[in-house]
């Protein structure tokens, strides 16, 4: 089933910026992915919380929830004060189309029951780990656990052809997966574009074996000042700011609505000055009509079955 989104009037075009806030696995010596955050990875998080706010604009956070189990959950606490969003990303970082369809259910309950007894958060859009190619399409029992679960909304159809037919194919990605309802009638907000570790780590690694090597001895650990990723080129930082302002400019000119995915941990690694958001939101405020850049909270208000 189809999905129209409504902007609201006088909006040219919105972004739905969301960060998925983790210790992803591909970092860790055990490949483990959960939410247990390193401090200095804490700190950088709230960075981009002042950022945001620079430009008047609240961050969208996606939470593995298996770290509000640590005793000390203040700057996510800090984080809702401050009016940015936190949803729900699973407990275990599971994928959205486990065979085990109960457990998918206890996981998001799980999260779900968390994120209001230590944050007074009621969870309302989903996001799935990981990304799916084909999203729940096939998977309707599991699509019934989402909604089991209280979601009116997901998101995890990630785009699959990125990378494949060349920069403008790629910066054209906020016109490509719109928004769908299931037959369930669970309604998908795509994931749209590149999401970053997949453009830092796989697909601009330029050698493999010191990515490996990293992550073994010095994954999930603070990084020394000074230090620079010894597995991209110096340009990749560039070429991912720029791939994200031609991805606005097309939104911008086609009047859609973009919902592109990023980690805190992958710019931690590779923009530790925060230079990529910055960037984006000051691109956004140039243009001659307003660009919204919203939470996925509020983007998911804008859509309407058709």
């Amino acid at each position: 089933m189809s999905v129209r989104v409504d902007l609201p009037v006088g909006v040219r075009c919105a972004v739905a910026l969301s960060y998925d806030l983790e210790m992803c696995a591909g970092y860790s010596p055990v490949l483990v992915n959960h939410g247990r955050i390193m401090p200095p990875l804490r700190d950088y998080t709230l960075g981009l919380c002042a950022a945001a706010e620079d430009f008047g604009v609240r961050l969208q956070f996606f939470y593995v929830g298996n770290g509000l189990e640590d005793a000390d959950v203040g700057y996510l606490e800090q984080i809702v004060r401050r009016g940015h969003a936190i949803d729900n990303h699973t407990y275990n970082h599971v994928r959205l189309t486990m065979a085990d369809t109960d457990l998918l259910r206890q996981e998001l309950d799980l999260t779900n029951r968390r994120l209001e007894e230590r944050l007074g958060v009621r969870s309302m859009v989903l996001r799935g780990p990981g990304g799916e190619p084909g999203g729940l399409t096939l998977m309707r029992h599991n699509q019934q656990a989402v909604l089991d679960s209280g979601f009116r909304w997901v998101s995890c159809h990630m785009d699959s052809s990125m990378g494949l037919y060349g920069p403008a194919h790629d910066a054209a990605a906020p016109s490509r997966l719109q928004a769908y309802a299931y037959a369930s009638g669970l309604i998908e907000l795509p994931i749209q574009g590149w999401m970053d570790r997949i453009f830092f780590d796989f697909h601009r690694c330029r050698d493999w074996d010191a990515q490996d090597a990293w992550r073994r001895t010095a994954g999930h650990q603070p990084t020394a000042d000074g230090w620079t990723c010894p597995w991209t080129g110096a340009q990749a930082l560039g070429d991912w700011i720029d791939y994200n302002l031609a991805a606005l400019d097309h939104a911008y000119d086609h009047g859609l609505l973009w919902t592109p995915v990023w980690h805190p941990y992958t710019h931690y690694l590779h923009d530790p000055h925060n230079q990529a958001l910055p960037a984006l939101l000051a691109h956004a405020r140039s243009k001659a009509d307003p660009v919204l850049v919203c939470t996925v909270r509020e983007a998911v208000g804008f859509l309407r079955e058709a």
